[in-house]
């Protein structure tokens, strides 16, 4: 009678397992940082907007309006933004007939404070 010898030994499907936990644990870090990135990304995307969208209410109320602290945004729940308006003051030539204001938009991401602000400079009126 005669053995056949066709087919893996254990240790062969065991080397081959192996392999394959490796770079099946390369592969899902990879997506992984790609889903972070890709969070990241779209909660900048939103503080963008933010941003420009009270920067156009600004504007369009004749650049006038109080400074407001930490205000929530009704639309997108955990961000707040801030306006301040000062005196704007050229580092060359001093202080001149302008105002500058500040949009800062914060939110939270891992347990992290993150912010974007805008700036304008606008002349006295």
């Amino acid at each position: 009678m005669k053995i056949s010898n066709e087919g893996f030994t254990l240790i062969e499907i065991l080397v081959s397992i192996a392999i394959l936990s490796i770079s099946m644990l390369g592969i899902m870090s990879a997506v992984s940082s790609g889903i972070l990135g890709i969070t990241k990304n779209k909660n900048l995307t939103i503080a963008m907007l933010i941003a420009q969208s009270q920067m156009n209410k600004f504007l369009i109320d004749n650049q006038r309006g109080p400074d407001l602290q930490d205000e929530p945004v009704s639309d997108y729940p955990g961000f707040s933004f801030s306006r301040t308006i000062t005196r704007y003051e050229n580092a060359m030539i001093g202080p001149i007939e302008a105002y500058k204001v500040i949009i800062t938009v914060k939110w939270l991401e891992r347990q992290q404070e993150r912010s974007y602000s805008i700036s304008y400079i606008f002349p006295k009126r």
